[in-house]
């Protein structure tokens, strides 16, 4: 979002509200960083937002899911998906409940909700029913680095990158937390199924932080020659994806999906689930699958692999699919809504 805000003539005035990380923010002039001090964990947190904010005298605040207790201005909030109503199965108790009760609060005391595509807003209405013209639905968008491999420096810098990670083409990629949601037990379930099928399939790895409940699968990942990355910097993503052989992505619930637009964006083929936000975002441009069922995501693995054709038109199509989700047309959407 920053970077499409940078885009807009005039940009308009924006501070950010940052914690103190390890890692310092590089931002453009246009923006103005406000430092809240040190991070406190909720419920602290808000008030450490409520504070700055009264300091600043600002007009409209944008943030994530929750609003602070007391707001000196007018509030927004995103909501980006509504798996803690939906599946609070996947959650520890006490985060799907605070979840719960902190979202419906904002949501309640916002001035506009913006969900990130239409099965969101739907969703959000499903849970909290509220005047659905508050309610906005705003893509997310792909980022510029997020592009197809240009020539043999590309080429050179990625295998650099990933030779950080441990990784080494070629390579099944899988992106995102080890969460249940994610479904990454059947993918590894239809991933054994395909290795028993042909004599060779390409590596698998997996990018993103274990979470809750994963230690198991971690386990089993592990026995079968999965590499895991852990986390991976948000600048080394465009390498990861443009040197994999296809993402496959099964997510039980999304409430938009921004790893298969940034894999397509890269010309990388994509395998992803047939529900929730997900045929919103990839459009005709990826192979959809049930995610319950191993058998067709194996099936589909083993057909990328096998057709050339296919390959090709997909990794065609996800580019051109990828190019009308910008951060630019985000930021524009945001700004006209807040009339700035």
């Amino acid at each position: 979002l920053i970077e499409g805000l940078t885009t807009l003539t005039p940009p308009p005035q924006v501070s950010l509200l940052t914690c103190r990380w390890d890692t310092p923010l590089h931002l453009p002039p246009v923006f103005r960083q406000v430092d809240l001090g040190t991070y406190h964990r909720l419920p602290f947190f808000l008030w450490q937002q409520t504070t700055a904010l009264r300091r600043l005298d600002a007009d409209w605040y944008l943030t994530n899911f929750f609003l602070p207790p007391y707001l000196p201005c007018k509030g927004v909030i995103v909501v980006h998906d509504l798996s803690f109503r939906a599946h609070p199965e996947y959650f520890p108790r006490t985060i799907a409940w605070y979840m719960h009760w902190l979202t419906g609060w904002a949501v309640r005391q916002a001035r506009h909700v913006l969900t990130v595509s239409e099965f969101s807003r739907q969703e959000l209405l499903r849970f909290y029913p509220v005047d659905e013209e508050k309610v906005v639905s705003v893509p997310n968008g792909v980022g510029s680095e997020f592009r197809p491999v240009n020539d043999e420096m590309d080429m050179m810098a990625d295998r650099a990158t990933l030779s950080r990670y441990g990784v080494t083409p070629p390579y099944i990629l899988a992106l995102g937390n080890i969460h249940p949601r994610k479904n990454l037990a059947r993918l590894l379930d239809a991933y054994l199924l395909l290795r028993q099928r042909r004599q060779s399939v390409p590596t698998m790895v997996w990018g993103g932080l274990p979470r809750w409940g994963s230690t198991t699968l971690i386990q089993r990942a592990q026995a079968a020659g999965v590499i895991l990355t852990s986390f991976v910097a948000q600048a080394d993503l465009p390498a990861l994806y443009r040197q994999a052989v296809m993402l496959v992505y099964p997510s039980l619930y999304e409430g938009f999906g921004l790893p298969p637009l940034e894999a397509m964006a890269c010309g990388t083929p994509v395998i992803t689930s047939n529900t929730t936000s997900l045929p919103e975002v990839v459009g005709n441009a990826a192979l959809m699958v049930d995610p319950t069922d191993v058998e067709k995501i194996a099936v589909a693995m083993a057909r990328l692999l096998d057709d050339a054709p296919l390959r090709e038109y997909l990794r065609q199509a996800g580019i051109e699919r990828a190019r009308q989700f910008t951060w630019t047309q985000t930021a524009r959407c945001l700004v006209s809504l807040l009339g700035l």
